[in-house]
């Protein structure tokens, strides 16, 4: 790309791809030396449209989700409106299904990320709209991400969608809510299942057939080898009824018979979708990716070549003198103190026990704990205000013997408090943090899932934590 093209602080490195509802661009956000995706939607020229387009931005970066592509900022110009994204190398969901027939095993993750995706929306009473294999992203892990909710509404009336992600209420103009969603779902269901949509003849929609006729029955369409189970045959067909009243009433409904059916696939195939998916990686770049720069250079590198002035070197005694100068000064420093700056103080804060509610059906990683908690939440504070002493009944550090006379007066006041939360059911997660400095009270929440790994739990427990101090 010719010259330095940017959005805001974010670098441009190249055009991704380019849509009907905006250009999609590789970013460099050089501050936090990390690739981002940049979506460009121009501005409507009516105010009220331009007001309800910015809102609707807000709205989908509250989203909050592993299966979800992170909305990390908005950002306005007079005519144009970008949405910085999360990157995700791999590869969308359109490609993967042009070039290869799915397994079962790997068309159950597929349909339980989305629906767990759709579950975290339905929170916020966000419609996606447009719920088609272009906008779901296969990652590097072998697991689906959401993206796109460009034409997200609050609950709204119907916005233009693509024809393979129509339900029959959108064609009509009625209001949307989640089963709409569920119903672009079951399209999607139905043709990872036999590689064609329902409704689609000759490539194209055919409308009368949306609005009127049952899709032609699974069974008959998939192919001989393939053993669907009876529970999952009734999903497909409930999801693409007709009235959205008959329909499943949100996704978690979903999610419980995709798990159920996803137990009666052998163990050895639940982890295909990553074997399958990666012959349809798009290539990467080494002039995508951030310098592979040695990260102590950055923090602690220092030049050891002699100080210049103008085009000569310092001379020799030059050098000698300085060097008396430097030390003199070290040692008047030292004697009035300024040498403790080396051992950062203590920032004190005190981590109240986290109150956990787990339902009797949540399964989580086996690591999750009170401690653990409490462990994450003093790592991520530390990052940002360093060192910490921590007090309370769990996790405390360094330990101190608190009825001790003696070590009274060397235990400074805790400046912060931090209550901690995690409330679970059987498919879903809230971890909920207080962070209390003074008269000043802010709150952070995140939404997991127990069937996610401890990796993943740690990353988005420290980021809740993190957030509340930067």
């Amino acid at each position: 790309m010719v010259g330095d093209a940017r959005v805001g602080p974010y670098r441009i490195i190249r055009l991704v791809n380019r849509g009907g509802q905006g250009s999609v661009y590789l970013g460099y956000d050089k501050r936090l030396q990390r690739r981002v995706a940049i979506k460009v939607y121009p501005l409507p020229v009516q105010r009220n449209s331009r007001r309800q387009l910015l809102k609707e931005a807000r709205v989908v970066a509250s989203l909050d989700s592993p299966r979800i592509v992170q909305i990390y900022d908005v950002i306005e110009s007079q005519e144009h409106i970008a949405m910085v994204m999360e990157y995700v190398p791999g590869c969308d969901l359109e490609e993967f299904l042009t070039a290869v027939r799915p397994s079962l095993a790997s068309i159950l993750v597929i349909a339980g990320d989305l629906a767990a995706a759709l579950s975290v929306a339905r929170q916020q009473q966000i419609v996606h709209g447009d719920l088609k294999a272009g906008n779901v992203l296969i990652a590097a892990d072998g697991r689906v991400k959401l993206t796109d909710f460009g034409i997200a509404r609050r609950s709204a009336a119907a916005a233009a969608g693509s024809a393979s992600a129509l339900s029959p209420e959108h064609c009509r103009g009625h209001a949307l809510d989640e089963r709409a969603d569920l119903f672009a779902l079951g399209c999607l269901l139905y043709r990872m299942l036999t590689g064609v949509h329902p409704f689609f003849r000759d490539g194209q929609l055919d409308l009368q057939m949306l609005l009127e006729k049952p899709a032609p029955a699974l069974r008959v369409r998939v192919a001989p080898d393939l053993q669907l189970a009876p529970e999952l045959v009734d999903l497909v067909d409930s999801l693409l009824e007709k009235n959205p009243r008959d329909r499943p009433s949100n996704p978690r409904i979903v999610r419980q018979v995709l798990r159920q059916v996803s137990r009666t696939v052998p163990l050895a195939a639940s982890n295909s979708l990553l074997a399958e998916a990666r012959p349809c990686f798009r290539p990467e770049s080494a002039e995508d990716m951030p310098p592979a720069i040695p990260a102590a250079l950055a923090r602690e590198g220092r030049s050891v070549l002699p100080l210049r002035r103008g085009t000569g070197g310092w001379s020799g005694a030059q050098r000698v003198w300085r060097g008396a100068v430097a030390l003199m000064l070290a040692v008047v420093l030292a004697g009035a103190g300024f040498m403790a700056a080396r051992a950062p103080t203590e920032t004190a804060i005190h981590i109240a026990a986290p109150v956990l509610r787990l339902g009797a059906q949540a399964d989580l990683p086996e690591d999750i704990s009170s401690r653990w908690l409490v462990q994450q939440v003093a790592a991520a504070v530390s990052e940002q205000l360093g060192p910490l002493r921590v007090s309370g009944p769990i996790g405390a550090t360094p330990v101190t013997t608190i009825s001790s006379e003696s070590f009274r007066g060397e235990q400074p006041a805790p400046v912060e408090r931090v209550e901690l939360g995690l409330r679970c059911m059987e498919l879903l997660c809230v971890f909920a943090m207080t962070r209390i400095s003074g008269e000043q009270q802010t709150n952070g929440q995140a939404v997991l899932f127990p069937d996610m790994s401890p990796a993943q739990w740690r990353e988005i427990v420290r980021a809740t934590a993190g957030g509340l101090y930067r």
